[in-house]
């Protein structure tokens, strides 16, 4: 049996249907924009809020979905009779030619709001909306904080003293071993557990469908309180009609997590005292870089 990859992977929808305000703020979103629409949603995985969509009362459901799990969101249609008002295909949302809809809307979200192509995705359905008609999310926002994140920092020390250990024993020079290791890049990973030491910085706001890319930037980023720190935490907020807001901002719960980009060395700040750091989203992710 091959194992699915990716979002076909089906332990990505157990974590995104565990979570009901994610659930909540889509389906109140539908509620509102559905009755009586023409209506695509991109990345429609399993079919659930498309079914979802239809029995709020839409005109018609095109479900788009360029994983195998459009077979999955198809048999869920057959089986609720749906298939008057929902139709899926599985193909990406830019490789389809226009038709005319009322609201296009996606959660194609992650700790890293841009990894699942959120932009380009809405980008290319935007130019299908009827007069009158919107995306969702309308906007998407990106804040940064410090962190802690003692862990990358301790495991760098620890691959240099491991090198220089074994280069000892064996009377190895090992200076290019340990050039290698040194990097002011950033380690990128999902993180629940982290709490910002410093107060929030607006990196990016987006209005999304408009072509709008997030640009470089060099944020400051300042401590509350003193101490080592060694990463940065970004969260995103993606509003999806008036006062509907998706988020993951640390301390909400909720399945995303926040990203975290942890560095190699420990940096002891002073209260009030900032960090530097280069941001920018390179092929559809975020990288972030000690200044």
């Amino acid at each position: 049996m091959t194992t699915p990859t990716g979002f076909a992977n089906p332990w990505e929808h157990v974590r995104l249907y565990s979570d009901g305000p994610r659930n909540e703020a889509m389906i109140a979103l539908l509620a509102r924009r559905a009755p009586g629409a023409r209506v695509v949603e991109v990345g429609c995985g399993a079919g659930l809020l498309a079914c979802v969509a239809a029995r709020l009362g839409a005109r018609h459901v095109l479900a788009v979905e360029p994983t195998p799990l459009a077979e999955v969101a198809a048999r869920l249609v057959a089986a609720n009779g749906l298939g008057d008002i929902v139709e899926v295909v599985r193909a990406r949302i830019e490789d389809l030619p226009p038709r005319p809809v009322d609201l296009a809307y996606s959660e194609l979200l992650n700790a890293d709001p841009f990894a699942e192509g959120l932009l380009p995705a809405m980008d290319a359905v935007a130019t299908w909306l009827a007069p009158g008609g919107r995306v969702a999310p309308t906007r998407l926002r990106v804040w940064a904080a410090l962190a802690r994140a003692p862990s990358s920092a301790r495991e760098a020390r620890l691959a240099r003293a491991q090198v220089r250990g074994i280069g000892a024993r064996y009377g190895l020079a090992v200076d290019t071993v340990e050039a290698c290791l040194e990097t002011r890049l950033a380690y990128v990973a999902a993180t629940g557990t982290e709490a910002p030491v410093g107060p929030p910085t607006l990196v990016w706001d987006l209005a999304v469908g408009t072509g709008a890319r997030p640009t470089p930037v060099r944020v400051h980023l300042p401590a509350a309180e003193p101490g080592p720190v060694a990463g940065v935490l970004l969260w995103f907020a993606a509003d999806l009609d008036e006062g509907l807001v998706l988020g993951n901002p640390p301390g909400a719960g909720g399945h995303w997590g926040q990203l975290l980009c942890a560095f190699a060395e420990e940096t002891g700040l002073r209260a009030g005292e900032a960090l530097t750091v280069d941001l920018r989203v390179d092929d559809g992710f975020v990288v972030a870089t000690r200044a």
